[in-house]
């Protein structure tokens, strides 16, 4: 019996350890902690793309670049060669050129395209100005916006244009001045009147050649004793030629035209002049300035003595040429002058007579 309870004892001891242990003898790891996640920094904002800024004017591109090309009218027709000059260089440099000419030679309308065209903002402006001061500050206006400008033809100095493109009009005067005392230097005569026949009153070109012209002919016998205006009208630069011719041709000796007018019309258009002339061609003389086709036909009637020619295509030519220079940030031409402000690019001039008239006038 004794032997007995102590197996049975034993039973019960082997069966508690197995029911305690659980299948395998290791302990069960312990559970694998899973890390907290580290909050993410917040992403740094991406920088601001800057404005959209208009490129240097040195680095804008040729086809976005416009020039625009002022003649003072557009009836006169010595601008005729400006414009295709003007328009040859905008097509040889690739650029946008516009010609704008008011219908007459007015200040007033002149201003009026001016600040169009600042209000556009082009890129350039080259312009004959009817009158340098009235132009002045509708021009300084232009350029404080940022926008080159030049004049040619007819200066505004006082406006602060980068330069002027042209004929130096006082040299111009002044050789006609020479030609006049040349051509009276036989003459027996006391005094040689001479009427002289301007453009538009105070124009700086105008008032150059005249200042010239006066200045040549001073201490000499030969004097102005009267100033007709014709404001750049070709109309009525005949009209006044014509009408002081007749009621005073016996007064005077000699005609100066500070600007070519009269002779952008055939010889028939002035008969009063021609009969005048012709009724004592050695002591009645007509000095000039510009050149034109047209002007043949009067020195083959020997009506004109001398003629001082303008370059007119040049001057659109390089008005167009110098200030897309500037703009692109380039040398201009030209030169600088004592007392004169801004650089100056001479156009030239040429001397026409009765002796070289031929070979210097082409046909038309």
């Amino acid at each position: 019996m004794k032997k007995f309870l102590t197996l049975l004892l034993a039973v019960v001891m082997l069966a508690a350890v197995v029911s305690c242990s659980g299948p395998g003898t290791d302990a069960p790891a312990p559970a694998e902690e899973t890390p907290a996640e580290t909050p993410a920094e917040p992403e740094a904002p991406a920088a601001e793309e800057p404005a959209g800024e208009e490129p240097a004017a040195g680095d804008k591109k040729d086809e976005d670049i416009t020039i625009v090309v002022i003649p003072q009218q557009l009836g006169n027709v010595v601008f005729l060669p400006a414009k295709e000059g003007a328009e040859d260089a905008g097509r040889d440099l690739g650029i946008n050129v516009e010609w704008q000419a008011p219908v007459k030679a007015d200040p007033t309308l002149q201003i009026e395209i001016i600040e169009s065209l600042i209000e556009r903002q082009v890129d350039g402006i080259a312009i004959s100005c009817t009158h340098p001061d009235a132009m002045k500050d509708v021009l300084k206006r232009a350029l404080d916006a940022g926008i080159a400008v030049s004049t040619y033809d007819a200066d505004s100095p006082d406006s602060g244009r980068i330069f002027f493109c042209g004929t130096e009009n006082y040299e111009a005067g002044v050789i006609c001045g020479e030609h006049m005392v040349e051509l009276y230097k036989d003459s027996t005569k006391d005094k040689i009147r001479v009427a002289q026949l301007e453009g538009i009153p105070g124009a700086f070109d105008i008032t150059a050649r005249m200042q010239g012209f006066a200045d040549a002919i001073k201490g000499s016998n030969i004097e102005v004793v009267y100033t007709g205006a014709c404001d750049d009208d070709v109309d009525k630069a005949v009209i006044v030629v014509e009408d002081y011719t007749r009621a005073n041709g016996d007064s005077i000796d000699a005609w100066f035209m500070a600007g070519g007018w009269p002779y952008i019309v055939g010889p028939d258009a002035m008969p009063e002049l021609k009969k005048w002339k012709e009724a004592d061609p050695e002591n009645r003389r007509v000095v000039t300035m510009d050149v034109f086709p047209s002007s043949k036909a009067h020195f083959d009637l020997k009506l004109v003595d001398v003629a001082v020619g303008q370059n007119f295509y040049n001057m659109g030519y390089l008005s167009v040429e110098n200030l897309y220079k500037y703009i692109k940030g380039q040398e201009i031409a030209g030169e600088e002058k004592e007392g004169f402000p801004g650089k100056f690019i001479s156009t030239g001039a040429e001397i026409v007579t009765q002796e070289n008239y031929k070979e210097m006038i082409p046909d038309e």
